[in-house]
């Protein structure tokens, strides 16, 4: 899914630089008490993570990852990502686009054939920016389904939406997984691994194929007023690779410290992604409405230059929700996760992302959408 988001603190390893001016201690302060008050109100177990210039000024982790251990959420615990997952299906695309492979202008019919129409006319282009025409989905996240039923079940089902508007589709990114596979000759998983999270360090991030990790690494959901959720690879395992209706659109498990890795790369501040793959991800494509864009597993916002003030995106299971944040003009990142339920972890991202823009000096004069 992708969401625009506008006391007991155990384990927590707070950075907070003592250089920065009292506008960001306050800012600062301001996310540390909203905090606070979300594990005693609401039963927040999360982390926040805020860099500025590639430098942590605040990293603290909050309430619990496994409330019935009482294992405290920390910087390594891992966690779902959502639809984060789409930006490195996207990264998959470009990079063999890059190597040749794929061109993205072309429909999906050129490189899976057989696969069934109306989908399979979609540009790669318009299945990364939702803007094919196709539904949200193909069936809940753990209904089993095969990719065979995916090339000529789902996507021989009617376009709800005319091509060239935007309409998010879930199905779209696994139809896109699916090109990833055939092109590459790997598996989309074994894909990311060998070309994004094994060359930059990202050991903790995964889909189904965990091996390593303790069970103790790993936070649970807690859905308000129902039993806390399984980890999300082992009810995929369960699913024995009929797991179309998540795989390339969510699903991904990752650590706060991967996801730093990742931006890092994004930003050019590390190596791993080369820098026109990088560049294409968050280049506004497509738009949304107002001042937001489709970029190519991101979305964009433009301030009133009409130039990027925010990149990044939200993905949320309705019990887990995270956010990947980039205020490119100023250099700041956020990272939020949460497991208390997406509604009560929007609220918590909503005010990380107003101190965060204090802490930036973003003003909202400077956030007037483009005038058209």
């Amino acid at each position: 899914m992708r969401f625009l988001p506008a006391g007991i603190v155990l384990g927590a390893v707070s950075i907070v630089t003592p250089a920065i001016a009292d506008t960001q201690t306050r800012a600062l302060s301001l996310i540390d008490g909203a905090l606070h008050d979300a594990v005693q109100k609401q039963g927040f177990g999360g982390y926040v993570l805020v860099e500025v210039r590639g430098k942590p000024i605040f990293s603290k982790g909050y309430g619990y990852a496994d409330r019935e251990k009482r294992i405290p959420f920390r910087i390594d615990t891992i966690a779902q990502i959502g639809s984060i997952t789409k930006s490195m299906t996207a990264f998959a695309i470009l990079m063999l686009a890059r190597e040749g492979k794929i061109d993205i202008e072309k429909p999906v019919k050129t490189y899976l054939p057989g696969a069934a129409e109306p989908a399979a006319s979609a540009t790669i282009h318009q299945l990364l920016t939702h803007h094919a025409g196709l539904t949200d989905h193909c069936g809940e996240d753990f209904d089993r389904l095969t990719k065979e039923t995916e090339l000529h079940a789902c996507m021989a089902r009617p376009l709800e939406f005319k091509p060239g508007e935007d309409h998010y589709s879930n199905m779209g990114y696994s139809i896109l997984a699916a090109v990833v596979e055939q092109v590459s000759g790997e598996s989309w998983e074994d894909y990311e691994r060998e070309h994004l999270w094994k060359p930059l360090g990202m050991a903790s991030t995964e889909f189904a194929q965990f091996r390593d990790a303790k069970p103790e690494r790993f936070a649970y959901g807690y859905p308000p007023g129902r039993p806390r959720d399984d980890v999300i690879s082992d009810s995929i395992a369960k699913l024995g690779g009929a797991d179309w209706n998540l795989r390339g659109n969510g699903g991904v498990q990752s650590t706060v410290t991967d996801m730093e890795r990742f931006y890092q790369a994004l930003s050019g501040k590390m190596a791993g992604i080369p820098p026109d793959v990088a560049a294409l991800m968050i280049k506004p494509q497509d738009p949304i409405e107002g001042e937001a864009w489709e970029a190519y597993g991101f979305a964009v916002r433009l301030d009133k230059n009409s130039k990027p003030y925010r990149i990044g995106f939200a993905g949320s299971d309705e019990v887990f929700m995270t956010y990947f944040g980039w205020l490119p003009q100023q250099d700041v990142f956020i990272y939020v996760v949460g497991n208390n339920g997406m509604d009560n972890v929007r609220s918590v991202i909503q005010k990380v992302l107003h101190s965060a823009y204090e802490v930036a000096g973003i003003t909202p004069d400077m956030l007037q959408p483009q005038k058209k």
